[in-house]
């Protein structure tokens, strides 16, 4: 059996590898491939068919033979080069798909030349063959499609394809030859067939024309017209448009005679010699040769014999000699070389960098040449090496040919570019469009705009046309231009109208405007993603190209000089070069990407370009004026040739793969955009997050945060509910779609929960649909007629309709499903159209009658007139209503005139909104926008409801339309289309909102605030309060006056029956006793209870219980009475200078505001603003306005801005530079990230399957338990990344814990959480608000019904308003708010007035009532004073001082009020935040925001810190070290250290810069770095741990907490007070089942505040001396389960803020201690912040003097109750008393300053530790021998241990004053006390093997050697059975008694008679460690 010889197995399969690449590269229209394809296999059938039945014969055997030979030679070459991708054809000849070459001319010839007969296929497309294609008449010509002819429109330049057309009237064959054309001015007209050729095209050297007039005749008529200046005139006549194309290398003339005479082609370097005639260029070889050369014989003279000569001369290396005719024996170096100016030896010539023509892409120099180079998807020319041409990927006949679009308004046309632009196929991609302008191609999808008014919209269709969508449509003006982001499928257009740069994500669904700045008309658009950049022309007010990162930052203009009317631009990423085109100039100019180097590519020769475009070395643009499409050379502009021509031919682009080369490590490839991801210059961090309209940025950067909700658009169609989600800017999309068991006849929103009340008119129902649970519920079914319009009052929570057939409008309260008549039309007027007003409280009605029809004002009540509001030019047929509350304004459709109305509803004026429209009839306001729908269409049209922009148009239905936003709705659109718009939820309050406003059936509004009742049909008010609803009267409580009352108005302390027997027999109201209000002449005492003299403030002797009138004396002026930065008021108050002159009298006798026109100046250190006042010198310039008239920010304040050695964020933070590239996001917009070496931070480490490895510095593993655990043990806390959305202060986190919503969305009554819990407990959260606003929750319960002050009882429950009383007409049913009393009752009796106040006449007397500020007393008649400052919510930040009526703010002496009058501000500005992490503390400063490490302890944890402002040292301790260091924060060097076991937690006395530390969770210990030692002050027994420690050093106060763990995860927490020296202990809190872990002080409020993780508060206490007014130890609870407690760890106060720090967050809070308390986030951009301190001086007030400043104690020297402690290490001493040699506690540091101790050891290290280990051997054996020699029965040994009791010192006997010092102390505080023996000999060898530097775990060795040192041993000690009978208990649980702290002394002594339980008298020891937590 005989085969075919060309098998089509081998295509197929090839065709269906390559199946996805021709659908995204080949653009044939299916119509058209199909016949190609079957064209193609039908003349292949044909060519080998005959084969099939083929007969052998002896030819056919050698045939096979030669064949089999060929093959053997020749295979392993094909072999080699077939398969080879890259592999390209020389000139004439064809590629075949494997690869392989045949002739040009075999292809198409009918036989099949190449193995796998690729040359036979699509050869109709090939060879341009009808008829599916025509070819233009000139040779180089279009290939058009068939059904371009006959179009009407000249697609070839001669006109050929509209020629022979059939069906023209009076056509007769041959007459288009005779037909004359009309050419332009700047065209040649063809001689022959008078077809049109561009001017620049005639005498070009090619024939244009069919007859060569253009190069026979046109070149007589170029030789007139050829320009000197601008060309040049060739030898044959010929025209060179530009003189640049002379002396260029190539000959343009085609004679030479433009390449004649170049000087710069005829260099001796070349090998060449310029003759002096300027016309010949010999070798250089024949000069000096003997014979002229030359024809001036210029190339030979006498000194071509001159001496010295050649062979003497000596050159440069790589020169080489020739003689000259004039210049003698010269040296020149060979091609690519030249003599370097200043140096005796031949230079390379850089040639890439000479030329910038030399290369397609890139150049590379190389040693006296160089290489071109081409990009990814490139491949080099072989026969020119310097071209760089597309590789191809396939091999089909269409497969890699570049594809040209472009548009001509009406049509999207493609365009085939073939090589050398010959034959070109064009055909038509997408028709019958309207004015598209712009187009894009990224290889799978085609996007173009439209302009089309109305219709403005941005569409994307498959690559054949087909199937197209709108994207968008919303928001677009003028969308003149787009481009596709090939990386992230982003579209990036410009909008002529909105004037702005935008960008969209592929679906139209993200949109997001870019640059608005400096943009006002642009046009074309280019990318460039693989850089981040995109580049714009802008045409208007200031013609410019812009640039700008693709994420609109960094926008700026490249070029703005010299340039008109820029449209097209194209970008050649390859030369890294911009392109555009300049109407105005006709020329195609390029420069760099930065604006430099800008050059003329072609003028002179363009008309009127428009879009512009660019491929390998061709630039393409169309022309208006010759409406055609043009190319040239991108470097010369030569080759200058008409591709196409059509109708006017706007945007040009063109698509190749290779023009779009992927990127798989761009930005956004990994990045976690939530919306939309924007790449951007790897400067700016390479991507950015984006949010499209409505959202913002969260602070991570990546979620996007509704800042609105976006609203919906809700369409009927019958029993089709469509939800359309509306957008400002974007695309509309039905977002859901619901099937309803009813007809929708109309609708309207309802607001409070989201649902749609719905009115079916077929079954006369009303229903209730909620979208969210589909859901439907009928709220009326009965007594129901034609409904034709529905309004929802928000407010009151009614629903009112209007029906058409009863005549009537009715209503139904939605709280309690009563349903009540508003108004009855009688006769022959019916409602058509309803709105409602809710907060004006009236509705407008549509009233048809049968002539006449008009727009009334109705009551909501009904009660009321009814008033005609619009009664002309109104039409006969529908008319629809909608109210749109925000603006006041309400509109109206006008099916029968055509038109909707407008006007505002408070003051009538109809005005026209839009006419000319096809019958409008529902109307929807959906935000800012008016949508409505028209009768018998299904589109939905709309606009912006100010009318300024244009009108929109959403097609819903059209059955078969793909544009249509429903194509398949399943039933046909009605008649009428209902319409209704979402609209936030509603927060307003209202009286009918709260328990339905005391109404018993209906409440309904008249206006924001009041109410009235109605009742439904059949019932009547119950009596005149016209509340309560009823058919009988049930009395329960009858007056003796004769009213009847509920039970609820007994004894409610408000008389209702007019002889008050209703509060007869009832107990007497406790009334509380207001707080003293002190007068200007005295002193008000800080605890609101007591005045004293104001000469007594700071007299030394402390008069106040509280003592607050001896505190901050130090800036207190005697000689004013008032505080030096405050001015004494005349009548002897003190006010803060700030407040001088701002127009308020705060004085009270207004002399603070006299005299402001003399400005008397301030004193030092204060700034005066210009109206007077003074404020602190440190507020001016500190960025915040203090003045009231902001003079304290004046210009010359100048802008603040980073320090040069610091690091600018793109956010404009300032960054330290050792934050900079150290693997962490510190500016948070990754900037500092950027540019940096990876490879100096790569540390390769493995980590095991079951661990976490942390790669930020000092890279480890950690256990995969600690991730996401809530704390950080990376040093940079990315273990806690990550882990689902961490929510800020501002939002409110969804169960699932995976989505963050703002806290304004909760309880809203939609769902905004993907599972709901937004609208979970909303009734609790409703009455805790109700709660903390002090609105009760059962203010209007039918129980318990008490009148509100502005409301009248009427004696039965019911209330009505107090205008309605006396006022002639009965209000109240049973008439009671009328009487003779009216007139008489406020009269005054006897010539008192009744009324303190206001008095208000009603029947039943005088109604008292007080001014603000006051309240009614007992007697209902006087008024009180309310006391503002005692209210739960302090209205002051620090200071509140009561008046009448009123209340006044103060501030401490470190502060002054802000023009707030409740906030106060420090005097000494600048605070700075520090915080830890990890190894580092950091200061961050605002105005700038500045982040500096201020220390940092190399890559050891810091457990706890705190800074001495005054003396500006900070103080540390570093886990897993037993050392705390002293650090000069202006130095930032350590500067001292000391050991002391674990420490953590420590807190400054700032007054005596000692430390106090909390030393091994154990005990607290006060170190002193100028003693150079500790002290034990506290020790925790009974299993409990101390967790944090807090000083006051002020007050001299220190606090701290204490837990104990109990079982099964409890534990308990006390909060202790005590003595800096740690007497007078007192438990101010002890909590179970809590976990206090930080806490901080208020030194001028006296406060204590503390956060409990268990419970998520934050707390405060006040610890001021207890006065006789109680106990002040009162808790508040400042926030309570807030977003800024999650896991508190760190707590500082400043400025009445609180500033808290949370595990695992990386962020900080500062909350409001005043006021409503609000918190704000203060990023820190790191999540393991763990300590926080507020670093200001303000912060530590500096007492004037305190004790330790006039003590000589020798070591540690401690505030305490009776002046100062002195301590020797753990002992208490007397003062004066010597320190034993080695108490000390410093720890020597190293030269090099280091924090790392082991390395500030000697290099001894070794033999130093054998020394102490001999040591330590020595005492553990003297110690055991002492232990040996007690148990033998030695009692009497003497050690001479010695000790001093200076309790003794207290008296005269010591037995005696010890013991009454004793009493004293067991009567003061729950401490006990005992004392240790400390042996000389080892407190001297531990001292000194720390002096010594012996290593810290020999340190510790040695202490758990000390007996008498260990903690252990003491807390051993106290627990003897001897102490036991001294020491009781502390929690009541030993020794009896009721449980109380009953505190001891214990003084022992370990000599023999402190074993007989006596107490020693001088050898008697009081050690501070005695003071136990119990």
């Amino acid at each position: 059996m005989c085969e075919a010889e060309h098998s089509l197995q081998p295509t197929s399969v090839r065709e269906s590898r390559n199946s996805r690449q021709k659908e995204t590269t080949m653009m044939i229209v299916g119509r058209q491939e199909f016949n190609l394809t079957s064209q193609t296999r039908a003349s292949l059938q044909r060519k080998v068919g005959p084969q099939n039945g083929c007969r052998p014969g002896l030819w056919h055997v050698a045939a096979l033979l030669l064949l089999l030979l060929l093959l053997g030679l020749c295979g392993p070459i094909c072999a080699a080069t077939s398969g080879s991708e890259d592999t390209r054809c020389d000139a004439g000849q064809f590629q075949c798909g494997d690869g392989g070459c045949i002739l040009q001319a075999k292809m198409c010839d009918g036989r099949g030349d190449c193995k796998d007969g690729s040359d036979e296929l699509h050869c109709d497309y090939r060879l341009c063959r009808p008829p599916h294609w025509f070819p233009c008449a000139q040779p180089h010509g279009a290939c058009l499609a068939a059904e371009l002819m006959c179009n009407g429109i000249d697609n070839c330049p001669g006109g050929e394809d509209e020629r022979n057309c059939p069906g023209l009237s009076g056509f007769r064959f041959g007459e288009f030859g005779q037909k004359r054309r009309n050419c332009t001015d700047q065209e040649y007209m063809c001689q022959v067939d008078r077809s049109c050729i561009p001017m620049d095209f005639m005498c070009n050297g090619r024939a244009d024309c069919p007859d060569r007039s253009d190069e026979l005749d046109g070149c007589k008529q170029a030789e007139a017209t050829c320009s000197s200046s601008e060309g040049h005139l060739c030898a044959n006549g010929r025209c060179l448009r530009r003189k640049q194309w002379v002396c260029d290398g190539v000959d343009d003339c085609g004679d030479g005679s433009d390449e004649k005479g170049c000087a710069n082609f005829c260099q001796p370097e070349m090998g060449k010699f310029l003759c002096h005639n300027h016309e010949n260029c010999i070798l250089l070889s024949e000069v000096c040769n003997g014979h002229n050369d030359c024809i001036d014989g210029s190339d030979e003279s006498d000194s071509c014999h001159f001496k010295p000569d050649c062979e003497t001369k000596k050159c440069a290396p790589n020169a080489t000699c020739h003689m000259m005719p004039f210049g003698g024996a010269e040296c020149h170096c060979r091609a690519g070389f030249r003599l370097a100016k200043f140096a005796d030896k031949c230079e390379d010539i850089d040639e890439c960098q000479e030329r910038k023509d030399l290369c397609s892409q890139g150049c590379e120099n190389t040693s006296g040449s160089y290489r071109c180079v081409c990009d990814q998807g490139y491949h080099l020319l072989a026969n020119d090496n310097r071209t760089c041409r597309a590789s191809k990927t396939g091999h089909g006949s269409a497969d890699d040919q570049p594809l040209l679009l472009y548009t001509t308004q009406v049509t999207v046309m493609g365009m085939h570019l073939q090589e050398d632009n010959i034959r070109n196929h064009v055909y038509q991609v997408a028709g019958n469009l309207s004015k598209v302008i712009g187009v894009a191609y990224d290889g799978s999808h085609i996007y173009w705009t439209n302009i089309q008014n109305e219709a403005e919209s941005i569409v994307k269709a498959k690559n054949d046309g087909s199937h197209s969508e709108i994207l968008l449509t919303s928001g677009l003006d003028a969308p003149e231009d787009l481009a596709v982001d090939w990386l992230t499928q982003n579209i990036y257009f410009s909008d002529n109208i909105m004037r702005h740069i935008a960008v969209c994500s592929n679906d139209g669904l993200n949109c997001a405007v870019l640059v608005t700045q400096d943009v006002h008309q642009p046009r074309s658009l280019a990318l460039w993603p693989q850089r981040g950049l995109m580049f714009w022309t802008d045409w208007g007010a200031k013609p410019m190209i812009g640039r700008a990162s693709m994420d609109g930052s960094r926008s700026r203009s490249i070029v703005s000089d010299n340039i008109h009317w820029p449209n097209g631009i194209a970008l050649d990423m390859h030369q890294q070069r911009i392109y555009w085109v300049d109407a105005k100039l006709g020329s195609v100019q390029t420069v760099k990407p930065d604006g430099s180097d800008r050059r003329t590519v072609l003028d002179g020769m363009l008309k009127h370009p428009y879009g512009l475009a660019i491929f390998e070395d061709q630039l393409y643009w169309s022309d208006w004026a010759t409406k055609s499409i043009h190319a040239c050379h991108k470097f010369s502009g030569k080759d200058h040739r008409v591709l196409a021509r059509d109708r006017t031919i706007y945007a040009v682009h063109i698509y190749h793969p290779a023009k779009q080369p992927d990127d798989p490590n761009h930005g956004c490839r990994t990045a976690r955009c939530s919306h939309l991801c924007l790449l951007a210059e790897p400067e700016s961090g390479g991507h950015s997050c984006a949010c499209p309209d409505g959202m913002r940025l969260a602070p991570d950067q990546q979620r996007c945060m509704l800042t609105e909700k976006r609203q919906r658009l809700f369409v009927g169609l019958r029993q089709v509910l469509l939800e359309i989600e509306h957008t400002a800017f974007g695309r509309h999309v039905v977002s859901k779609s619901y099937t309803l068991p009813c007809s929708i006849d109309e609708m309207v929103y309802n607001r409070i929960n989201g649902s749609l009340i719905i009115a079916d008119n077929d079954q006369r129902l009303i229903l209730e649909y909620q979208p969210d649970t589909r859901e439907t519920s009928i709220l009326v079914r009965a007594n129901l007629g034609n409904v034709s319009a529905l309004a929802f009052d928000h407010l009151s929570r009614n629903l009112y309709w209007a029906d058409a057939e009863r005549g009537v409008v009715e209503l139904i309260s939605l709280q309690t499903q009563h349903r009540a008549l508003i108004r009855f039309f009688p006769g022959q007027e019916w409602p058509i159209g309803l709105s409602v007003m809710p907060t004006e409280g009236y509705l407008y009605v549509v009233l048809k009658a049968r002539r006449h029809t008009h727009i009334d004002r109705i009551p909501l009540s009904g009660k009321g007139d009814q008033v005609h509001v619009f009664e002309d030019d109104l039409g006969d047929d529908d008319i629809k209503l909608a109210a749109d509350q925000e603006t006041h304004n309400i509109f109206w459709s006008d099916s029968d005139l055509g038109r909707i109305s407008y006007s505002d509803y408070r003051q009538p004026l109809a005005q026209t909104f839009r006419g000319k429209l096809r019958r409008p009839y529902s109307l929807a306001l959906v935000q800012q926008d008016l949508f409505w729908s028209e009768l018998g269409s299904s589109a939905i049209y709309w606009t912006h409801k100010s009318n300024m922009g244009p009108r929109k148009r959403i097609d819903i239905e059209a059955r078969g339309d793909p544009d249509a936003i429903m194509p398949f709705v399943p039933i046909a659109p009605p008649r009428r289309i209902p319409l209704a718009g979402s609209s936030p939820a509603s927060l307003d309050s209202h009286p009918c909102q709260q328990q339905n406003g005391g109404c018993s059936h209906i409440c309904v509004g008249e206006g924001p605030i009041h109410a009235i009742c109605l009742c439904p049909a059949g019932f009547v008010y119950r009596d005149a309060g016209n509340r309560t609803c009823m058919e009988a009267l049930d009395c329960e409580f009858r007056c003796g006056s004769g009213e009847c009352l509920t039970m609820a108005h007994r004894c409610n302390g408000h008389r209702d029956c007019v002889d008050n027997s209703d509060e007869t027999g009832c107990d007497e109201e406790h009334r509380r006793k207001p707080k003293v209000m002190c007068s200007h002449k005295k002193f008000a005492c800080h605890s609101g209870d007591q005045c004293v003299d104001i000469e007594r403030r700071c007299d030394g002797i402390k008069d106040c219980l509280d003592h607050t009138d001896e505190q901050h004396c130090e800036k207190f002026d005697k000689t004013k009475m008032c505080h030096a930065h405050q001015h004494a008021c005349d009548n002897g108050k003190c006010v803060d200078s700030s407040l001088l002159c701002d127009g308020t009298n705060d004085c009270g006798d207004n002399s603070d505001e006299v005299e402001c026109k003399k400005l008397a100046g301030c004193d030092k250190g204060m700034f005066q603003c210009s109206t007077g006042s003074c404020i602190a010198g440190s507020w001016e310039c500190d960025g915040r306005i203090d003045c009231s008239d902001a003079s304290d920010e004046h210009d010359k304040c100048g802008q603040r801005t980073c320090p040069p050695d610091m690091h600018r964020c793109l956010l404009g933070q300032c960054l330290d530079r050792s934050l900079v590239c150290d693997g962490h996001n510190d500016c948070g917009d990754r900037s500092d990230e950027l540019n940096c070496d990876q490879d100096l931070a790569k540390v390769n480490i493995s980590c095991a399957h079951d661990e976490f490895k942390c790669t930020s510095p000092g890279r480890k593993c950690i256990p995969a338990s600690a991730r996401c655990n809530g704390t950080a043990e990376c040093s940079r806390g990315e273990d806690e990344a990550d882990c689902g959305d961490m929510c800020s202060i501002s939002e409110f986190q969804c169960r699932s814990g995976r989505q963050c919503i703002r806290q304004e969305f909760r309880c809203d009554g939609e769902r905004d959480c993907l599972d709901g819990s937004d609208e979970l407990s909303c009734e609790e959260e409703k009455n805790r608000n109700q709660t903390q606003t002090g609105m009760h929750p059962q203010l209007w319960s039918t129980a318990r019904r008490a009148c509100r002050p502005h409301l009248f009882d009427c004696h039965d429950g019911e209330c009505v308003d107090m205008s309605r009383v006396c006022n002639n007409f009965p209000d109240c049913a049973n008439g009671q708010d009328e009487g003779p009393q009216c007139a008489t009752a406020c009269r005054p009796a006897d010539g008192r007035k009744l009324c303190q106040h206001k008095c208000r006449a009603t029947p039943a007397g005088a109604v008292c009532s007080c001014r603000d500020g006051y309240r009614l007393d007992t007697d209902q008649s006087s008024c009180v004073d309310v006391d503002e400052c005692q209210q739960e919510q302090q209205p002051c930040a620090q200071l509140c001082e009561n008046t009448l009526g009123g209340y006044q703010c103060q501030c401490h002496a470190d502060f002054m009020l802000r023009q707030d009058r409740v906030s106060c501000k420090s005097l000494e500005s600048g605070a700075a935040i520090l915080f830890s992490s990890f190894n580092q503390v950091r200061n961050l400063s605002e105005h700038p925001v500045m982040l500096t490490v201020a220390w940092s302890a190399n890559d050891s944890r810091i457990s706890g810190f705190d800074v001495d402002v005054h003396r500006q040292m900070g103080y540390f301790s570093v886990e897993e070290e037993d050392v705390i260091y002293q650090i000069d924060l202006q130095k930032k060097q350590v500067t001292r250290a000391l050991t002391l076991p674990r420490p953590t937690k420590l807190s400054v006395d700032w007054a005596t810069g000692n430390v106090y530390v909390v030393s091994a969770q154990q005990e607290i210990q006060a170190c002193s770095f100028e003693a150079r030692m500790c002290g034990r002050i506290v020790l925790a027994k009974n299993h409990k741990r101390l967790k944090h420690v807090a000083v006051d050093g002020y007050h001299a106060r220190i606090f701290y907490i204490a837990i104990r763990t109990e079982g099964f995860g409890h534990s308990t927490s006390e909060l202790h007070m005590a003595r800096l020296d740690g007497s007078r202990r007192e438990i101010l809190l002890q909590r179970s089942d809590s976990y206090l872990t930080a806490l901080t002080t208020d030194p001028h409020q006296q406060q204590l505040y503390y956060v409990d993780l268990h419970r998520r508060t934050l707390e405060r206490m006040a610890y001021k001396p207890k006065s006789s007014s109680g106990p002040q130890r009162r808790l508040e609870i400042m926030l309570q389960k807030s977003n800024a407690l999650i896991q508190p760890s760190g707590l500082s106060v400043f400025e009445n803020n609180a500033y808290i720090v949370n595990l695992g967050a990386k962020e900080a809070h500062q909350c409001a201690l005043y006021g409503s308390r609000i918190c704000r986030n203060i990023n820190l951009n790191v999540m393991n912040a763990e300590d926080i301190v507020v670093e200001a001086a303000s912060r530590q007030p500096q007492p004037a003097a305190h004790a330790c400043v006039h003590a000589h104690c020798q070591g540690l020297c401690l505030q305490a109750d009776f002046g100062y402690e002195c301590m020797c290490g753990h002992r208490l001493v007397s003062e004066g008393e010597p320190c034993p040699h080695g108490s000390g506690n410093e720890v020597a540091l190293g030269s090099s300053n280091s924090l790392e101790l082991e390395q500030q050891r000697s290099g001894n290290h070794w033999l130093m530790a054998l020394v102490v280990l001999a040591t330590v051997l020595l005492v553990a054996g003297m110690g055991y021998k002492y232990y040996k020699y007690r148990q033998r029965g030695h009692t009497d040994l003497n050690i001479n241990l010695h000790f001093q009791n200076p309790l003794a010192t207290l008296g005269g006997d010591g037995a005696s004053s010890t013991k009454a010092f004793l009493e004293h102390e067991r009567d003061e505080s729950g401490v006990a006390f005992t004392t240790e023996s400390i042996s000389s000999s080892q407190e001297t060898a531990s001292a000194s093997s720390t002096q010594f530097g012996v290593p810290t775990v020999l340190q510790r060795l040695l202490r758990t050697r000390q007996s008498s040192n260990d903690p252990m041993a003491t807390q051993m000690l106290l627990e003897s059975p001897r102490a036991s009978t001294d020491l009781h208990s502390m929690d009541g649980r030993n020794g009896g008694g009721d449980g109380r702290q009953v505190p001891r002394i214990l003084v022992a002594d370990i000599d023999d008679d402190a074993a007989r339980g006596q107490f020693g008298g001088c050898n008697g020891s009081d050690d501070a460690h005695a003071r136990l937590v119990s």
